[in-house]
């Protein structure tokens, strides 16, 4: 991987590109072109998105698709290495946990059983004490005396229906003048452009752009939702298989009929046939 990193960084350098730039047009955080040029591909979250990020930089950098796959193909092979040794290694550790862990059951044995029993006696122990306390409590309070309401209090009440009924007009409160008004401004809140609506049904990568415009690139996690106002054509790329679900509005939009390129799935959104 590092020497596919140093490609990269030697073609960015002939072209004269700083990483700031490439940052900017890509939409890719300064630190993930960073840890691509140095072969780190433990700073990212999985292998589709340094595979995403791979495509996009280098094609950034001019070359053609033969050379992308090449590159691609090159990391597959070095991150198949990698997990290989990565399996044995781990195999090795939970052979001395495991032959440890034996000899510890072996040494030490203790009635956990007892201990669960006790600690729920104790609980029901402690809980009954506090009822009593509460119920003590509530015994000793004081009864509240009923409210004695100032009679001139009553009167001007009394009067003021009596003028409501004499004029025939109506005093709202000021609570319902600031719903009336809120209820306009929900009115008018409400017209607005069609929702587009991306739930992440398990954590995935997902990328929005409209022509040159990048409106979202990031990691969606599980049950998390991304919203965005829009009548404008869209494609939408995410890894496949699909891990997303996406509507317009109220309708669902099928973006599995979009096409398929390395773990990677890209659909043509158009909103006016989703309405």
């Amino acid at each position: 991987m590092k020497d596919i990193g140093n490609f990269l960084r030697e073609k960015r350098e002939e072209k004269g590109i700083s990483l700031t730039e490439v940052e900017k047009d890509l939409r890719i955080r300064k630190k993930y072109l960073h840890a691509l040029e140095e072969g780190n591909v433990e700073m990212f979250p999985g292998k589709t998105y340094i595979m995403g990020y791979l495509r996009n930089y280098s094609k950034y950098l001019g070359m053609d698709e033969e050379n992308i796959n090449q590159i691609i193909q090159a990391y597959s092979d070095v991150k198949k290495q990698k997990d290989d040794e990565g399996k044995t290694k781990d195999n090795k550790i939970y052979l001395r946990t495991k032959d440890r862990s034996i000899f510890e059951k072996k040494k030490f044995f203790f009635p956990i059983k007892y201990v669960y029993l006790i600690s729920f006696v104790l609980i029901i122990f402690i809980g009954l004490i506090l009822l009593s306390n509460s119920l003590r409590e509530a015994q000793d309070l004081p009864v509240p005396s009923p409210e004695i309401v100032n009679e001139t209090d009553l009167i001007i009440v009394e009067e003021a229906n009596d003028v409501s009924i004499l004029t025939g007009e109506v005093i709202e409160p000021e609570e319902e003048t600031v719903i009336s008004e809120m209820t306009t401004q929900d009115l008018v809140l409400t017209k607005r452009l069609p929702i587009l609506k991306v739930i992440a049904n398990d954590k995935t990568w997902v990328k929005i752009h409209s022509e040159d415009k990048i409106i979202f690139e990031g990691i969606l996690f599980e049950g998390e939702e991304y919203f965005w106002e829009t009548d404008q054509v869209l494609e939408i790329v995410t890894e496949y298989p699909i891990k997303i679900e996406t509507y317009y509005g109220d309708e669902s939009i099928e973006i599995s009929q979009g096409t398929i390129d390395n773990y990677l799935l890209k659909y043509n959104f158009t909103p006016a046939q989703s309405i």
